[in-house]
């Protein structure tokens, strides 16, 4: 047949199993010949189909980096930012900006490229092909091969796209020479198969041995390796710690509205302020970004994110590298661990049971294993001939005492292997059979004895998913006499360590399902051996359930068939997506592990991709956690350690709401009730030394939760609104008793912070104006211009300030000083108080009595000094206010002198906007005040909090004693009662066993180990779309 000036069209058509047709049928269908394809269709093709390659995609990293600052938290911020440079506010712009850039910058770094995993999924294809061109072979890159091909496939190589075994013309079948083809990381098949004329190959898969022609049937994206990589580059997950900062984001900003609402309503409706453009001629809107600042949790992304990386940092020494920083917080909620067998669960090393080897006669369990190990022929390095070998304790000595003379091998008509050899010191001759037991079994001189026994004994490895050989001897060279040496079972053996951690992650209510491309009574041994439920099921029960018909093994809808399963068997890419995709649906934490091509779009899809060490590089970029120790020991750790950092996250989101809260009451209260200003610049700085302390959190003293965690978002909002006004109320009266009493004064002999109208127009009339001496020697009266008092400037003349009454501006100068040292002493309240908080909610128990991690006292203490030392000395005055009285003579303090920290003396004039500047001056030793006040109402936590565990019985505390409630637990957080288990309802459940083959189109049973009887065989079902491709009929 011609092949050349062919229109072909894969993508449209019916759908061909190319796995059923025969060669001839395949070449009509691909429109090709044994010749394989001219240079000119190639090309012709080459351009209709697309390279033999996954396609590539990138991100540009500047608009990645961009995006991280493409939020509506980060939204409010810029919104901030704006408002800061507009009243040219250049400091709180700054800072502001800055915030900005640290959260994006931390994400950025942190998070993982999400393209890796498909450019290791690309970096697994063969980059060279052997193709027929022009009827002459030639060495092409791997992706410009096209349907129709001919490629020629040996020992070594990687398939480079699904192709179909074409017939070697062997003279009978029974002398065909099969490939050996591994594609244990495609299909999680745990031995290389035997594939014969007619039996296709996948692409990705590693030929073992042989070399044969095959046509290429599907390349690219339509291969079997393709669609897993489809799948893969389809699993959008959004990371679950984002949806929930999307939702403490949206409570914050909602709270922050309203207040913004308020104080725009109020303070231009009922106080009439002005706004004008430029720093201090807008009070409102300044005071505004004081809710918008320090309302906002901005630095929230930051904190998180360092917290995960650290404690990522932390997992990487125990053996578990994290490549997706928000898969920590997602495993310490895994409920749910779907593990794949081989090699995860298994060795991936086929073995010998030694314990359950099945001697004859009077031989022995050695002597079996020594006959199996003379039987092997080590210089191919078939995997059943090197474990028989390995199996035998002296195989060392075995080439010096015996000497191979023939070797017949295996041929799947046969199904066994003989081997003939001398013992060298004694000269005797004898040949070795090996195979399927069944046929070494007829072939035995005494058959009849003994097939009842072993065939009974051959079913019983059978129905444990053991494969089995038989192994029998004949004396001399001649015609032989086999007399049976005994049955050899051979498994994949589970790890040392396997069993211990399943025990672990139920008693850590993770439930274990094992997900297996292997067979299923395979499958339900290994889950005997380990521990697991023996409630598994096939794809074929699964597909079923799915399609509606009716019950399935006992389940009305396949998600209820997923769920209460113990595990699958025979599962492919596709299947494990699904699965994964449907346990997520009902509600699922959902962790899968794997190691191979077949294992990454599963491993991609779930919440926690955990690849094991030794694991592919497609394996490895799907996954969300990498671990670098054997077995899955090493996820119990994780798990452990991902809970404590949940309990770390989870104080700090009920810190963060909290003080949404309370920045927002405390100064929007203040604001609309007293006319009172606060600066931007302290909740700005608030949040940089308390926000940033946070950092500490990382390394808390906590004891992780005995189930999985969840986020238990109403608890955190409701305890965050009774906390966040608990500690406004304590700003509020801590404001009042400082600007609106005289108990300092009074009691403690301390200057005044006393702001009433009438208490400071009192103080300027008795100890203010009296005794002051103007520039002309006179004494002043309350009605004095202060253009006898001050030098103006001639615009501040022209402007009529000269004419302000002395009384008048000797009230502003006092209230101004006062408010501002006022501010300064209760931002040490608010900032010392709000801190402490933290030791309250990171414990159920009373915080004094549970020792938090060294880090923690330490950035408190550090925070809380530098925030001391603000309040002590203050900004000389800063923010400034717009068109200053410079060195103002009323400005003292009550107690006589200047404040020793207010050198710029600047002062705004009476009955301008500029009374209302929100300014900072040191306050003294009004900070020991602070200190004290927010200790006092620190010992009201501890009650609110058992109030509010109460009421929401958050850890069972009403099923606890008191001591135990309140004395006796140690850094456990809220949501660990969750209640979440095993369902070891559903281990008691066995699904009825599936046995059946598969045929080749050549007409070989094919698909398991050949050469070994009494095992399961891959059933049909199992491929039954791996090999489907459209092709047109045209």
């Amino acid at each position: 047949m011609s092949s050349k000036d062919v229109n072909v069209d894969v993508d449209q058509g019916d759908e061909v199993d190319f796995k059923d047709v025969s060669e001839q049928r395949a070449f009509e269908l691909l429109k090709c010949d044994e010749k394989g394809l001219s240079s000119a269709e190639a090309a012709k093709r080459l351009e209709e189909y697309g390279p033999n390659k996954l396609p590539e995609s990138s991100r540009n990293p500047l608009l990645i980096y961009l995006g991280y600052m493409w939020n509506p938290l980060s939204w409010a911020m810029e919104a901030a930012a704006i408002i800061a440079i507009a009243l040219l506010d250049y400091a709180d712009f700054a800072l502001i900006v800055a915030l900005l850039l640290v959260n994006a910058t931390i994400s950025f770094v942190e998070e993982s490229n999400a393209d890796k995993a498909i450019k290791a999924l690309t970096s697994a294809l063969a980059p060279k092909a052997k193709v027929i061109r022009d009827g002459e072979p030639k060495t092409v890159e791997a992706q410009d091969l096209v349907p129709g091909d001919i490629v020629v496939i040996r020992l070594g190589d990687i398939v480079p796209a699904d192709v179909k075994i074409l017939d070697e013309g062997a003279a009978s079948p029974e002398l065909e020479t099969p490939l050996q083809c591994d594609q244990a990381a495609l299909t999680g098949e745990s031995l290389p198969v035997k594939k014969y004329s007619g039996d296709v190959c996948f692409s990705g898969s590693t030929i073992k041995q042989g070399e044969r022609h095959c046509v290429v049937y599907a390349t690219g994206m339509d291969t079997f390796f393709g669609r897993a990589a489809a799948l893969l580059g389809a699993s959008d997950n959004v990371a679950n710690l984002q949806i929930i900062m999307t939702k403490i984001g949206a409570i914050c900003l909602l709270t922050i509205g309203v207040w913004v609402v308020i104080e725009i309503g109020v303070g231009f409706g009922h106080f009439n302020h002005s706004c004008y453009g430029g720093e201090g001629y807008c009070p409102i809107l300044t005071n505004i970004l004081v809710i918008i600042v320090g309302g906002i949790p901005i630095a929230m992304p930051t904190v998180l994110s360092v917290t995960l990386a650290l404690g990522a940092f932390k997992l990487a020494k125990d053996g578990a590298i994290v490549s997706r920083m928000s898969a920590v917080e997602e495993m310490a909620g895994m409920d749910i661990l779907c593990s794949d067998k081989t090699g995860t669960l298994t060795l991936n090393k086929l073995t010998v049971d030694v314990a359950t080897c099945h001697p004859e006669g009077d031989f022995t369990i050695e002597d079996i294993l020594k006959y199996g190990a003379l039987s092997a022929n080590t210089v191919t390095e078939e995997p059943i001939d090197m474990v028989l070998f390995e199996s035998y304790a002296e195989r060392d000595s075995i080439k010096e005492r015996y000497t191979l003379k023939k070797y017949v091998p295996f041929n799947p008509t046969d199904k066994y292997t003989i081997a003939h050899l001398v013992e060298n010191e004694t000269g005797r001759y004898f040949q070795v059979m090996k195979g399927a037991p069944q046929v070494v079994v007829r072939n035995a001189r005494n058959a009849s004895d003994i097939e009842e026994l072993c065939t009974k004994k051959i079913n019983e490895y059978a129905g444990r998913g053991y494969r089995a050989l038989g192994i029998a001897i004949s004396e001399g060279e001649g015609t032989p006499s086999w007399q049976m040496v005994g049955l050899v079972p051979l498994f994949d053996p589970p790890r040392h360590d396997t069993k211990e951690t399943i025990e672990r992650c139920m008693v850590m209510g993770i439930q274990v399902k094992m997900v297996t491309g292997d067979q299923l009574l395979i499958g339900k041994e290994t889950a005997k051996q380990l521990g697991l439920g023996t409630n598994m099921f096939t794809t074929e029960a699964l597909l079923k359930a799915k399609q509606g018909f009716g019950l399935v093994e006992g389940h009305a809808s396949v998600e209820d068939l997923v769920e209460e399963a113990d595990g699958f068997a025979e599962v492919f890419p596709e299947h494990k997506h699904m699965i994964v995709k449907m346990l997520q649906d009902r509600g699922h934490m959902l962790g899968m592990t794997g190691d191979g091509v077949n294992d990454a779009p599963a491993l991609k899809k779930a919440n926690v991709g955990i690849a094991v060490a030794g694991a592919t590089d497609a394996a490895r970029g799907a996954a969300d956690i990498v671990l670098t120790e054997p077995g899955l020991f090493t996820i119990v750790g994780a798990v452990i350690g991902a809970r404590k950092i949940f309990q770390r996250m989870t104080t700090y989101a009920r810190y963060t709401v909290a003080m949404t809260f309370r920045i927002s009451f405390t100064f929007g209260l203040l604001t609309v009730i007293y006319d009172w200003f606060f600066p931007t610049i302290l909740i700005v700085l608030l949040a940089v030394f308390n926000d940033g302390a946070m950092i500490a959190l990382s390394k808390d003293r906590v004891v992780p939760s005995h189930v999985p965690n969840r986020w238990n978002l109403f608890s955190i909002f409701t305890t965050g609104i009774v906390y966040g006004l608990y500690l406004t109320l304590s700003s509020w009266v801590f404001y009042y008793v400082l600007t609106h009493m005289t108990f300092f004064e009074d009691k403690l002999s301390m200057f005044s912070l006393d702001e009433r109208e009438n208490s400071v127009t009192e103080w300027c009339q008795t100890s203010g104006i009296p005794g002051y001496i103007n520039r002309s020697g006179n004494q002043i009266t309350d009605d004095t211009p202060i253009s006898q008092i001050y030098d103006l400037t001639e615009a501040q003349l022209n402007a009529g300030y000269g004419e302000i009454p002395a009384l008048e501006q000797c009230v502003v100068e006092q209230r101004y000083v006062r408010g501002a040292m006022s501010r300064a002493a209760l931002y040490l309240q608010v900032s010392i108080s709000g801190q402490a908080l933290v030791f309250v909610v990171r414990t159920a128990a009373f915080s004094l009595f549970s020792r938090a991690g060294s880090w923690t006292y330490i950035a408190f203490f550090a925070a809380q000094f530098c925030a001391t030392l603000i309040s002590v000395f203050g900004f000389n005055g800063y923010t400034f206010p717009p068109n200053p009285v410079e060195d103002c003579q009323f400005c003292t303090l009550s107690s006589g002198g200047f404040n020793p920290f207010f050198n710029s003396r600047e002062v705004p004039f009476a009955g301008t906007e500029a009374v209302n500047t929100a300014s900072v001056i040191g306050c003294t030793y009004y900070a020991v005040a602070a200190w004290i006040w927010a200790a006092i109402w620190y010992f009201g936590l501890d009650p609110i909090k058992w109030a509010m565990h109460y009421i929401l019985n958050e850890e069972g505390i009403r099923q606890q004693s008191l001591y135990q409630t309140f004395f006796n637990i140690q850094g456990e957080h809220i949501g660990t009662n969750a209640g979440i288990g095993v369902n070891r309802s559903s281990m008691s459940r066995v699904s009825v066993a599936r046995l059946s083959g598969r045929i080749s189109a050549g007409g070989y049973t094919s698909g398991g180990v050949p050469g070994v009887g009494g095992q399961i065989q891959s059933p049909g079902s199992l491929l039954s779309r791996a090999s489907v491709v459209r092709v047109s009929q045209k």
